[in-house]
């Protein structure tokens, strides 16, 4: 279990304790849904909710003890007052880091992080105890929480980290000093707050630039921006491809795509690894967790063991029946990136035959947010589906661009539903995929049950 003492979250966020606490510290959380006997509460101010105003709640729900803003303590609990309880946060969370000794693995993409990262955690719980990123806790809250979530006995951690603004991949990597990063891709998402896709690729490589002098950067050589990420390491390199002959090359095994076949020239040696999910992007997500796996000295048996307790995280290419129809919910996000590999993914599926595509927006785009979702229309113009859904006023653009795909507008869910039900036959394959906001997945329910008739006089 985590102890964490009263003395030591002291020094590490330099606050003042309104009082002691009786005893050390279990856990360290911010929602009071989520507390447990023996926690730190941390109140975070935001833009719907305040977590000073929930003190009371938290002293009643377990906690023993609160990381607050100067001046806004609580009597019912020992307070630890700091001037900013989000950089607070963090800095306790780096503090904690240079008392832990497992190897930390950073992760970091523009799609397929999530997914990367657990695959990395699964197969490398194979040789030891692993801690990995709670869900996609991968920002300035998320990650030090899950880092303050790993044991002292833990050999291993792999922690995810996002970005939606310039400079927070290089913050993040500074809190969990990492042994081990790697970038999964590099594409337009949120590019609201950069001027073009050069800019993301130099955020996502500021990861590599992080790592210590002994540290290892995992480098797809496939990917169009290899120049920069290789520019950004200073350690050493390993490289992998699914093109070329390199220290790890990855091809299909057969034509069913069924396996990825490894070659591992650092060691001499090639072997076979199942896979988890279809696509060709799955592949090199899964070729870059082999890597990793290989490079901490664990065998091609963990591995393949490992990657067979593989399960995706919710929404991410998460397959449910409903109603009459098989329904591939991949709605957590969306950008341009993750929207073309799922369309090509799903277009590759030898079954369904009947294939029907409900899609949504893709945020945080800024200024080429229209030419993106166009552009996406044209690009699903190269495959044969049966019908395109386009829900919402931004994915109207995807339509338009969809010049050789039947397609149809429905400006809510409920209208979707309908259409699905009017027009996809019995047996169809659905994929969902949208930017988080337009929450795609309550479409799901409405498909298990038929829509109701209009009757006359209601």
């Amino acid at each position: 279990m985590t102890r964490f003492a009263p003395e030591h979250l002291q020094a590490w966020t330099r606050g003042q304790w309104t009082r002691r606490p009786d005893a050390d510290i279990k856990a360290v959380v911010h929602d009071t849904r989520a507390l447990v006997d023996g926690a730190l509460y941390v109140a975070l101010p935001g833009d719907r909710f305040d977590g000073h105003d929930f003190l009371e709640e938290a002293s009643n729900a377990g906690a023993v003890a609160a990381l607050c803003s100067q001046g806004r303590a609580h009597p019912a609990l020992p307070c630890l007052e700091v001037p900013d309880p989000h950089l607070a946060l963090m800095e306790m969370a780096k503090g904690y880091r240079q008392t832990l000794g497992g190897l930390i693995v950073g992760v970091t993409g523009s799609a397929g992080k999530t997914t990367v990262k657990d695959l990395i955690a699964e197969i490398l719980s194979c040789r030891g105890d692993t801690c990995k990123t709670r869900g996609n806790w991968n920002n300035h809250i998320g990650l030090p929480l899950s880092m303050l979530g790993m044991l002292p006995t833990d050999d291993f951690g792999v922690f995810e980290l996002g970005m939606n603004h310039p400079g927070e991949i290089a913050t993040l990597t500074g809190v969990l000093n990492p042994i081990c990063g790697l970038v999964t891709s590099i594409g337009e998402a949120h590019l609201e707050a950069f001027d073009d896709v050069a800019g993301i690729a130099r955020e996502k490589a500021s990861l590599l630039a992080g790592l210590p002098p002994e540290g290892l950067a995992v480098v797809d050589i496939d990917n169009p921006w290899q120049a920069c990420l290789l520019e950004h390491a200073h350690g050493r390199v390993v490289r992998c491809s699914l093109r070329e002959a390199t220290d790890y090359t990855g091809r299909p095994s057969d034509a069913t795509g069924q396996y990825l076949h490894v070659e591992d020239n650092r060691h001499g040696l090639s072997f076979e690894v199942p896979m988890p999910l279809p696509g060709s992007h799955m592949m090199r997500n899964l070729l870059l967790a082999v890597v990793v796996a290989r490079e901490f000295g664990l065998t091609p048996q963990e591995i393949c063991e490992g990657v067979g307790r593989f399960a995706p995280a919710p929404m991410r290419w998460e397959t449910v029946k409903a109603g009459h129809w098989t329904v591939i919910n991949d709605a957590y996000n969306a950008n341009p990136l993750s929207m073309r590999s799922a369309v090509k993914t799903f277009a590759s599926l030898e079954r369904p035959v009947e294939k029907w595509m409900v899609l949504g927006s893709m945020a945080e785009l800024g200024g080429g947010e229209e030419r993106a979702h166009r552009d996406l229309g044209g690009f699903i113009s190269e495959f044969h589906f049966h019908g395109l859904i386009c829900v919402g006023k931004k994915a109207q653009w995807i339509a338009e661009g969809a010049t050789l795909t039947p397609k149809y507008l429905a400006e809510t869910l409920e209208d979707a539903a309908k259409l699905l039900h009017e027009l996809a036959g019995p047996g169809s394959g659905i994929l969902l995929k949208a930017s988080r906001a337009d929450k795609l997945e309550r479409l799901i329910p409405l498909l298990n049950s038929e829509p109701q008739e209009e009757r006359p006089g209601t």
